[in-house]
């Protein structure tokens, strides 16, 4: 199959170590992998292209941060689709696929001028996420486009939240799959884990994880809480934050006043680099709170299936695609309880079962939440529209 993977997002480049950009990575690798030709288009990239996938760059230039960079992301929504078509005409696709991003609508059209079957991506509710944490300039602007790239569309949503958003929007089918995780990559290494707790001084500790860009909604301030409340009991207990982000700064400071000393920030690291991360965690915490706005929690979160893939115990707060991804292989507390996750947390780093539930949870990764199932899913999906369009 030849497949056209749009990404007209400008905040997600090709290469790239946040999460978005690993989705796309990954998704694309995995396809090429099966034996898929796969031509990526995107807005940016700061790194080479997947192995086995065409890329090429649309870059729109600088354009501005916030809402006052919006009109000038509206209009390169619109020239990234023009410039697109003549691309994606050469190619002669059989697929295109797109992930949903803000200000971007022109994937209805133009796979309606190629006469082929279009898949959209959704991993959050665009236009709702932008407003509600850095603000849009015209916020109908953006919803009429967003309805635009939905309406009709067959789509793909990472959690069951996303999905009946999707069909608010009038997604005329849904699939749930939730994000995946290179189970290979992610396997247990503890020469690498030793390594990386000697590099940061911690090679004696008890050590509670976190990996992921520092965002409001990914409650790391309770866990530093959490992990305050168990200080005193245990002295060797040390906190790993791995990443980076807008709430950096604010959590160093929270570090600073309730455990002085005892928290390491890595800051942002090569994507390389987070399985032997991930593998000097004693436990993995997940301790997210709920975003703004109106969808609920409607993410998937990729560190979850990373963690249970590295073969690490993991702590996490109890909304529904976080409960899913576990299937019980873990432990679930209600979100921004600080005494629920300390005592979660004391009970992992002492559970003589941990080991072998952790086991258990990297063996349902390797069966579930594989990339390659992933791809399966969206080839599957193609076949399934494909079959229904001749037969009508």
């Amino acid at each position: 199959m030849r497949i056209a993977y749009l990404l007209p997002d400008p905040g997600i480049p090709v290469g790239g170590s946040k999460g978005a950009s690993v989705h796309v990575a990954e998704v694309s690798r995995a396809l090429a992998a099966a034996g898929h030709q796969v031509l990526l288009l995107a807005m940016r990239a700061t790194g080479d292209a997947p192995p086995g996938v065409e890329l090429r760059v649309l870059d729109p230039g600088p354009l501005g941060r916030g809402p006052e960079g919006d009109p000038a992301r509206v209009a390169a929504g619109a020239r990234f689709y023009l410039e697109a078509d003549l691309l994606v005409r050469a190619f002669r696709p059989d697929l295109l696929y797109e992930r949903l991003s803000a200000f971007a609508g022109g994937g209805t059209d133009l796979a309606r001028r190629l006469g082929v079957p279009r898949l959209v991506e959704v991993n959050a509710p665009v236009i709702a996420e932008r407003a509600g944490y850095q603000g849009v300039a015209n916020v109908g602007v953006g919803e009429r486009l967003e309805r635009r790239a939905l309406d009709g569309a067959h789509v793909l949503a990472v959690s069951e939240a996303l999905a009946a958003w999707a069909r608010s929007r009038g997604a005329a089918s849904v699939h749930v799959v939730p994000n995946g995780v290179d189970v290979a990559r992610f396997a247990h290494d503890p020469a690498a884990a030793a390594r990386v707790r000697a590099a940061l001084g911690i090679e004696e500790a008890r050590v509670v994880g976190f990996a992921g860009s520092l965002k409001p909604w990914h409650g790391v301030d309770v866990l530093l809480a959490a992990a305050a409340r168990l200080s005193s009991a245990r002295p060797d207990l040390r906190v790993l934050v791995v990443g980076d982000g807008p709430e950096r700064t604010r959590l160093e400071s929270i570090a600073a006043t309730l455990l002085p000393g005892r928290v390491v920030f890595t800051g942002a690291i090569p994507n390389a680099a987070i399985p032997a991360h991930l593998a000097a965690f004693d436990v993995a915490a997940a301790p997210y709170v709920a975003p703004a706005g109106s969808v609920g929690f409607y993410f998937s979160p990729m560190k979850v299936v990373e963690a249970m893939a590295a073969g690490r115990p993991v702590v996490a707060s109890r909304f529904p695609s976080i409960e899913a991804l576990l299937a019980g292989f873990g432990r679930l507390v209600p979100p921004g309880d600080v005494t629920a996750l300390a005592a979660a947390i004391d009970q992992a780093l002492d559970d003589p079962d941990a080991g072998a539930v952790a086991e258990r949870a990297r063996q349902r990764a390797a069966a579930d939440h594989d990339w390659t199932a992933v791809a399966r899913i969206i080839t599957d999906t193609t076949a399934a529209l494909d079959a229904r369009r001749f037969a009508a």
